[in-house]
């Protein structure tokens, strides 16, 4: 048993090496949230009136880095764990056929998932550890009354990381690593995408109850007005986290809509792009759904606060300026840290399936040119089926918030946030297609462990 565990490891080593990126990712994003609530604890010990005063101040701003790194967090983190399973349903068919007992499976999944997070995260605490207290001393510079403070990250607080992205990764993998264990032999004929799919009511109760506080929070800018304006914040992440809560139901039909607008017969390459990102569900939705958080999350907040602004214009006759870097980088960073490396890892997991998706191509006569551009394109595909997704998201912040604000300040008008979106769509094409197109080092033909030698 324990030679069947190692060798599916090694033999899978791309897919848990993706899952071990994000971890270090998440583990970095919760340290700096980690490093505020420390130092704010350690202004609460100072005792002084003026560092209780900090200190409130402080536990304002790290409750908002929080809420944000939770968010981006519970998506992609859930996303990555998920896929990480889909990709090897083949694997537990044939451990099932050796005489692995289900359940044994399904303890081996969460174990192996468990030690690839504790070693993800550590590694990201590490790496991360150094470089927190400066962080928060340059994001915090902007802030009235919170600069020149004694920034910390101690071991305790970088253990506490540790434990807390581990359990998130396990817990976030209960459900999956269940069924990993429930897979029926007859998966051994099948592809992965060809599994059952399945859209659980735990995705739409979570979008509901996200869309639900976003409805409230803006319910409360129509009856308070500017007064409220700190809710502008959190309203565009919570419907950020809606849309992706459902998105893996959503997303397929947005990606066969727009890419259908092209003609397939105008490019062989664009043909096979769309056929493989449309047949990927799983993947493809992991990947949407890093991407959407990615650019979403930047463009609603920014769309937010620019509309608050107008308003305040037009009640008071100043300007409320735009959200400074030092606290935009401080509230968003570890929130795109996440999503970036998820969005990227997404690809990078399926790398062996792409591969045996281009050896076909070329099999039956396609060139290395047309499998390049067919790599390029499905990466431009999920790129763009994101941006029509945060698209939407931006419309539904923005006109929202003005429609509120609007009952007290009547003319507001709303405000995309593109100067933010725009650049995060940006960055995100340029991560996707560079890792979609990455070409697959040389390795030699690995026999699978549980596939007897013939």
């Amino acid at each position: 048993m324990l030679r069947l565990v190692l060798s599916d490891l090694r033999y899978n080593v791309g897919i848990w090496i993706g899952a071990l990126v994000v971890s270090a990712a998440t583990a970095a994003a919760a340290a700096v949230a980690a490093g505020m609530l420390e130092t704010g604890f350690v202004l609460v010990q100072g005792g002084g009136e003026r560092d209780l005063l900090r200190a409130g101040g402080l536990a304002t701003l790290a409750s908002l880095v929080v809420v944000l790194t939770v968010v981006a967090v519970t998506a992609v983190l859930g996303s990555v764990t998920r896929l990480t399973i889909d990709l090897q349903r083949r694997g537990y068919a044939l451990w099932q056929l050796v005489g692995v007992p289900s359940g044994t499976v399904t303890l081996v999944v969460r174990l192996q998932l468990g030690v690839v997070a504790l070693i993800g995260s550590t590694i990201g605490c590490l790496v991360a550890a150094p470089f927190v207290p400066v962080f928060l001393h340059y994001g915090l510079s902007a802030s009235d009354g919170l600069r020149s403070l004694d920034e910390r990250f101690s071991p305790v607080s970088g253990v506490a990381v540790v434990v807390a992205v581990t359990a998130v990764v396990v817990l976030s993998s209960l459900r999956a690593s269940r069924l990993a264990g429930l897979v029926r032999p007859i998966e051994v004929l099948r592809e992965p995408e060809a599994a059952r799919r399945r859209k659980g009511w735990r995705r739409w109760a979570a979008g509901i109850v996200a869309l639900g506080l976003a409805t409230l929070m803006t319910l409360g800018l129509a009856a308070s007005g500017v007064r409220a304006g700190a809710q502008v914040l959190l309203v565009g992440p919570l419907v950020t986290a809606a849309f992706v809560a459902i998105g893996p139901t959503v997303f397929p039909s947005v990606l066969r809509a727009w890419t259908a607008v092209v003609p397939a017969h105008r490019s062989a390459s664009w043909f096979l792009a769309r056929n493989a990102a449309g047949f990927a569900v799983g993947r493809s939705s992991a990947t949407v759904s890093a991407l959407v958080m990615t650019i979403a999350l930047p463009g609603s907040i920014t769309a937010g606060f620019a509309t608050l602004g107008d308003a305040v214009e037009r009640t008071t006759g100043r300007s409320l300026g735009g959200i400074d870097t030092q606290s935009f980088l401080l509230m968003l960073g570890g929130p795109l840290l996440v999503s970036l490396f998820g969005a990227a890892a997404t690809v990078l997991m399926a790398g062996r399936t792409r591969e045996q998706e281009a050896a076909l191509v070329e099999a039956a006569g396609g060139s290395r040119g047309i499998v390049l551009a067919r790599a390029a394109w499905e990466s431009v595909i999920l790129v763009g089926t994101a941006v029509i997704v945060a698209a939407a998201v931006l419309v539904v912040t923005s006109v929202g918030q003005a429609l509120a604000l609007g009952v007290t300040t009547p003319g507001t008008l709303p405000h995309l946030g593109l100067s933010a979106a725009l650049p995060a769509a940006l960055v995100s094409a340029v991560l996707m297609v560079a890792a979609g197109t990455l070409p697959p080092g040389h390795r030699r033909p690995t026999q699978h462990p549980a596939r007897p030698r013939r």
